[in-house]
């Protein structure tokens, strides 16, 4: 096998790939395999789904999620490695749906609106930046509408402040891709892709993460994104717009029915209150609509000047939305 990016560690081989498994039984001191059914749960697969894992492996993960499948769901592997594709066959003997393709991820794929769900586990940081880009324009092509990209993978974090018992051994298994990965913005990288209603489950001390996005539909001018700050996920927050806890994002094609499309943590919520209404508007800048218990003069303001309209509601946030979008539609009617 030829390695197409000298710099990564993903393009296994030789020794690591003939004892892959029990590596990642080593790293994980035994953790391994109930942390990868835990994250198989997550992805909450349907017995008819139909899966693509890029970088399957020897089909370890496979067989696990193959569990979850009928006979007539349906999983297709992707793997560079003839070594790892004959582990996955041996593996996944008794799963006659679920067939695995030598093929390059960053390349070209067959697959267009195919799937119901993308699986990456542990492979999209050993790419450069501009390779991973094309990995996410072909999960995108190879999805359903709505279908969901399960990213498995480091979380974002500063390796500069990680404790020295953990820098360490990054520094010797990981290869400098995986650097650049941890300190991106996966979520707004997934945006501009047109990836949205995002939800994220974080391991191993917050290090790892499972991170879901739903591909969303092209017809971005016929779409209203919508913003309501709370702390319950129940009840608009009852006090200032930017000291809530939590903004959910509801998206609205026009004359179609609403729907949460993300959670996003407002990180602002202990800034400084002249500020909050900037802050806020940065978390909140592609949203047209805002439904709020309460925000101050000069945060009205500034918000309305920045093109955002502005309904205050209190109490259940699902009755506060539809209230909010049938005056919306009022208005445009008039």
């Amino acid at each position: 096998m030829n390695n197409y990016y000298p710099k990564s560690k993903v393009e296994i081989k030789g020794f690591t790939a003939r004892y892959y498994d029990v590596l990642m039984d080593i790293i994980t001191f035994g953790e391994y395999s109930s942390f990868i059914e835990k994250v198989i749960e997550l992805m909450r697969i349907s017995p008819l789904d139909r899966i693509l894992d890029l970088g399957a492996g020897t089909g370890r993960n496979t067989c696990l999620m193959m569990k979850h499948l009928s006979k007539e769901g349906k999983l297709i592997g992707i793997d560079i490695s003839q070594q790892m594709i004959s582990q996955f066959r041996k593996k996944c003997t008794n799963f006659p749906n679920a067939k695995i393709i030598h093929a390059r991820i960053d390349q070209s794929l067959p697959f267009t609106e195919e799937f119901d769900k993308v699986f990456i586990s542990f492979v999209l940081h050993g790419f450069p930046q501009d390779v991973r880009k094309v990995i996410i324009k072909n999960v995108f092509k190879a999805l359903k509408a709505n279908g969901s990209f399960f990213i498995l993978d480091y979380n974002e974090f500063s390796y500069k402040e990680t404790p020295f018992y953990l820098k360490v051994p990054l520094k010797l298994i990981e290869c400098p891709y995986a650097f650049d990965f941890i300190g991106r913005d996966w979520k707004q990288i997934l945006a501009n892709h047109n990836f949205g209603g995002f939800e994220e489950f974080l391991f191993f001390k917050d290090y790892v993460r499972l991170l879901e996005a739903k591909k969303m539909d092209d017809d971005k001018e016929n779409r209203i994104r919508i913003a309501i700050p709370t702390n319950d996920g129940i009840n608009i927050f009852q006090g200032m717009l930017g000291r809530a806890k939590e903004m959910f994002i509801y998206e609205i094609k026009r004359g179609m029915q609403c729907r949460l499309i993300e959670k996003r943590n407002n990180q602002f919520a202990n800034t400084m209150q002249h500020l909050k209404t900037l802050d806020v508007y940065e978390l909140l800048h592609d949203c047209a609509i805002i439904i709020s218990s309460s925000i101050g003069k000069k945060g009205i303001k500034r918000l309305q000047e920045r093109g955002m309209k502005l309904f205050f509601k209190k109490g259940n946030m699902q009755e506060a939305l539809s209230d909010a979008i049938k005056e919306e539609k009022l208005q445009k009617n008039k």
